[in-house]
């Protein structure tokens, strides 16, 4: 689904809303960071509708899991002290947006953070050139 095909109603729907969640990652994810590589966190209202995208920059091979997570604790536990209680992660790469072991180490950080915040992962999406596609925990890509 691209940002074209979301219904005029989106802002006010859960943002793991099937019927959404693929468009609005396509809207807020640029075409640049998906060139260069970008991390993104959605801030989310309590009940998952979009708060605040925030742009995260990117470390462009690796990932050091420990210290992508401290920082991401920090932020979460910042955010859930303003009201956040939900995030969505999106990874903004080149290449197909097929799940890399680069994408896995981060969904853990991201994992790891939340559970150490408080705060709830509702999705993972991987933005790539090609398109957005969900990245389910099973670390299976969705239809």
């Amino acid at each position: 689904m691209s940002f074209q095909d979301l219904p005029a109603d989106w802002a006010q729907r859960p943002i793991t809303d099937p019927d959404v969640f693929e468009g609005v990652i396509d809207l807020i994810v640029t075409d640049q960071a998906r060139c260069e590589g970008s991390t993104y966190v959605l801030l989310c209202h309590e009940g998952g509708r979009l708060m605040q995208p925030i742009c995260l920059p990117d470390e462009p091979h690796t990932v050091d899991v420990v210290r992508v997570q401290d920082g991401l604790t920090r932020l979460f536990t910042e955010a859930a002290g303003e009201g956040v209680h939900d995030v969505v992660m999106a990874i903004a790469r080149p290449g197909r947006p097929d799940p890399t072991p680069r994408d896995h180490d981060l969904r853990v950080a991201f994992e790891e953070a939340c559970s150490a915040s408080g705060v709830r992962l509702l999705g993972v999406a991987i933005a790539a050139p090609t398109g957005v596609t969900a990245f389910p925990a099973d670390g299976s890509v969705a239809a």
